[in-house]
């Protein structure tokens, strides 16, 4: 099996997962990190709000660059794993307002296909 393959269904399940607690642990999880990282700004609130989103770009960018890599080297067209992630950007958000403290934003929807598009370009530069 392919090990790009592989990376990219573990980073999809370790992606969901994250994104699919409830608001009290993810809301912990942010600001014990923005409290760890506070040399970079003083203001904790404001960096756990910059961690938070920053983290849908990040996880994004990785896994739809992980995709194209597994695909490329599956012969399969990336167009497919593109939409398949852009699909994902919009369906992850959309299971939110099942959760606990959580809730749908469009913004966020807007954060994950950036994440998309650049991870996209760096694969393309990369392969």
């Amino acid at each position: 099996m392919n090990i790009y393959l592989c990376l990219t269904v573990l980073w999809f399940i370790f992606m969901t997962y994250l994104s699919h607690q409830d608001g009290e642990h993810t809301g912990k999880a942010s600001l014990g990190l923005a409290k760890k990282l506070k040399f970079l700004n003083k203001n904790v609130n404001k960096l756990n709000a910059h961690l938070r989103k920053a983290a849908h770009i990040f996880l994004f960018f990785v896994f739809i660059l992980l995709l194209v890599i597994a695909l490329k080297n599956m012969k399969k067209k990336i167009i497919y794993g593109v939409i398949t992630a852009i699909f994902w950007a919009w369906a992850d958000e959309s299971t939110k307002p099942f959760i606990k403290g959580r809730h749908f934003s469009w913004f966020d929807v807007g954060l994950n296909i950036c994440g998309v598009v650049l991870g996209l370009a760096a694969s393309l530069l990369i392969i």
